[in-house]
């Protein structure tokens, strides 16, 4: 139960922060009004009342996790799906290599999540908690019902 908590702690804490990507430039108007059309990520963030220094801060920790992305993978595989001949080995040497830069892109998202909250003041954290935890309520709530696919299929019948 735990490892799931965990998990699910991780896993929105990583979605929070992909949605501050588009969301932290400008002035605090131009953020407040990205902010509220970036959906339910950016309402949490909104909610927290960041100052412009956290604001400041948390757009340098983006950029430099956004300068750290490696491109050379994508012109070896067009490499390889270029060349006259199939290589299987480069091939299973590429997606191990893709395999290994996952990992370290997860583990760098979440190196970065982490300096994040540590911008964070002890209220905003315990805010950005319950925050959380509602909208994985509501998740879960939305779960049980069903979706208009099947309310359509039960429609037909």
């Amino acid at each position: 139960m735990k490892v799931k908590t965990i998990l699910v702690s991780i896993t929105s804490g990583l979605l929070l922060i992909s949605s501050l990507n588009p969301a932290l430039a400008g002035d605090k108007g131009e953020w407040r009004q990205k902010m509220a059309g970036a959906g339910q990520h950016g309402q949490l963030w909104q909610q927290l009342d960041l100052t412009d220094q956290q604001r400041q801060q948390i757009r340098e920790l983006m950029q430099a996790h956004r300068a750290a992305k490696p491109t050379a993978q994508h012109e070896a595989m067009q490499a390889l799906l270029d060349a006259p001949q199939f290589d299987e080995q480069a091939a299973r040497d590429l997606l191990a290599q893709r395999a290994a830069q996952r990992e370290q892109r997860q583990l760098a998202g979440l190196k970065l999540q982490h300096e994040i909250r540590q911008l964070l003041t002890s209220e905003q954290r315990e805010q950005l908690q319950q925050l959380q935890q509602q909208r994985h309520s509501k998740r879960h709530d939305k779960a049980g019902k069903p979706g208009r696919w099947h309310k359509q299929s039960a429609d037909n019948n």
